[in-house]
């Protein structure tokens, strides 16, 4: 409903847009379609709908909710500090960044989508038309960002005065014209030294790197901030804060409160916040613009995901690959599971997006749990660490990375290639089960183990490896309960969709394997003797599970399914 509204508000100046031989007739038919589309793509905001096999029809509501709920979190900046200069330019640092970031994150797709050129140009659309409409669909969609995240401090501000709210519409205005150049200057910059193809792992990086710093944000943030340093926070003390953009805009609103006792350097701020979007915009469209078209030109010309032929898998890293499934998976079926897994956690976007952030959630999980939330600073918290057993925790955390792993390993979008699995004479897949267990583990398991194994040795002593041996055994033990009762597909061979339906009391029931075994570790852990025992019977049940494992067959699969 919120999108006709819109539609019909701009085609208020349809005569203005026939001046410049615009169609609006076709403009409404164009926009309409493209903001469907919007409301129906999926995004980082409803994903858990996606894998529910639920249609999205409100992405964009959905998106403007969670952008509203992070921008009264903002808001709150904005009442806490006294000082207005620093609470707008706090603010507004943090507007200018997670607009940005969701631009990047959430909007690529339309951004370098150029589809349009095979779907509209062919039809008797005019060049106008098809320009202006581009240009409106992502200004519609930054504008409808902006308006979200700014909400709560429009509100806040009208209620301080009329000129403070109406100084905070032209902020956010500026801010969102200074974001749209910000992005435009990044994306060209990475493509100007890179090719079309690593613009696309770019992207796909950059949403892990997202996705691990609000994460880590939420958790650490609330604990490191202290209400009344920030409440007399003087930011003229920071000169070198002179040369971001968020002061300036911070200058506009310091003039409008406190007008009588602005300095000269807050008048040349404010000068520079109003002219820096006219030259942004300037740039953009005079300067960075064509150069950007070719390059979504070339982007296009390279090819789709599917087509990617990555760096790994070729070279001295695919010899290092063959040799080591000669190794560990020696039979020729296993060893070809080994290799699938192996090759495609490396080729598909997908998955990395997915697997590559658990990787970072384990140490914010620790810092969370071991000293974050204890009184005290930060200093001390951590000498205390030393004298407990606070290693446990870390070690058998990483049990996470392998269930995100294994969960991811057997779903993608081009499932379809799967095919070549069912049409081969095997008698049960186990085997290639196996080998796909084998190489999670080695690819992913072991190396974030081993990390966390000589951190742990080095700052808790050599008195921990026994209990990073019996870690690591429970830690395989729950990976292949997680692989018998919850992935129930051949590597990648799943669509990402797939409902799972009535599997929440199984997911418990694994879920209590290491938190159980965990604690009982934590009571046990100053007898060595025990911890070496249960070691060595942990490591039995992990090879006698394993190989009960390698005989899975192909009505347990399709009962699972």
């Amino acid at each position: 409903m919120i999108n006709k509204y819109i539609i019909n508000f701009i085609l208020l100046f349809k005569s203005l847009f026939v001046r410049f031989g615009v169609d609006p007739n076709q403009l409404r038919i164009i926009l309409n379609t493209k903001m469907k589309m919007d409301d129906r793509r999926p995004n980082v905001y409803n994903q858990q709908r996606k894998k529910q096999h639920k249609e999205v029809n409100n992405s964009s509501w959905l998106t403007m909710f969670f952008l509203a709920l992070t921008g009264l979190v903002f808001t709150i900046i904005l009442g806490v500090v006294k000082a207005p200069y620093a609470a707008h330019t706090i603010y507004f640092s943090a507007f200018m960044v997670m607009l940005a970031i969701t631009l990047i994150s959430d909007f690529t797709s339309v951004l370098i989508d150029v589809r349009d050129n095979y779907i509209i140009l062919p039809r008797p659309v005019s060049e106008a038309t098809f320009t202006v409409s581009r240009i409106l669909h992502i200004g519609i969609h930054i504008e409808k960002m902006a308006f979200a995240i700014a909400i709560s401090g429009m509100v806040f501000s009208f209620w301080q005065g009329t000129v403070s709210g109406f100084i905070f519409l032209l902020e956010v205005l500026i801010a969102t014209v200074m974001s749209i150049f910000l992005v435009n200057i990044i994306y060209l910059v990475v493509l100007k030294i890179t090719s079309p193809q690593k613009f696309k792992d770019f992207i796909s990086y950059f949403q892990i790197i997202f996705s691990v710093i609000i994460f880590a944000a939420y958790y650490t943030l609330p604990r490191l901030i202290n209400a009344s340093v920030l409440a007399n926070f003087n930011i003229k003390e920071f000169k070198v804060l002179a040369f971001i953009p968020p002061m300036w805009l911070a200058a506009l609103h310091e003039l409008a409160v406190n007008f009588k006792t602005a300095d000269g350097l807050t008048f040349i701020y404010a000068a520079l916040a109003l002219i820096t979007p006219v030259v942004s915009l300037y740039l953009v469209i005079k300067v960075l613009a064509p150069g950007f078209n070719e390059k979504l030109s070339a982007i296009s010309a390279s090819g789709d995901d599917a087509t990617i032929v990555s760096s790994e898998g070729k070279g001295a890293s695919r010899g290092f690959m063959n040799k080591l499934a000669a190794i560990v998976a020696p039979k020729p079926i296993e060893n070809a599971g080994f290799k699938f897994t192996w090759l495609l956690s490396s080729r598909y976007r997908d998955f990395k997006v997915k697997v590559y952030p658990a990787f970072a959630y384990v140490p914010v999980y620790f810092l969370y749990f071991g000293f974050m939330s204890k009184k005290g600073s930060l200093a001390q918290n951590w000498e205390n660490m030393k004298d407990g057993n606070m290693y446990i925790l870390l070690i058998y955390l990483t049990s996470f990375v392998l269930t995100t792993v294994l969960q991811n390993a057997n779903m993608t979008d081009k499932y379809k290639a799967s095919w070549i699995f069912f049409t081969t004479p095997l008698k049960q897949p186990g085997e290639i089960l196996a080998g796909m267990y084998k190489a999670i583990i080695i690819k992913f398991y072991l190396p974030y183990f081993s990390l966390i194994s000589v951190f742990s040795i080095i700052f808790w002593g050599p008195k921990v490896i026994n209990d990073l041996i019996l870690a690591l055994m429970v830690g395989f033990i729950y990976g292949i309960l997680v692989a018998l009762f919850r992935v129930k597909g051949l590597p990648f061979s799943q669509p990402v969709n797939l409902k799972k339906g009535g599997r929440v009391f199984i997911s418990f029931a694994t879920m209590l394997v290491p938190v159980g075994i965990g604690f009982l570790h934590h009571w046990a852990a100053k007898w060595e003797w025990v911890i070496t025992i249960s070691a060595i019977l942990m490591t039995g049940a992990a090879l006698l599970m394993f190989n009960y494992y390698r005989k899975e067959s192909w009505e347990n699969l399709e009962m699972a399914d």
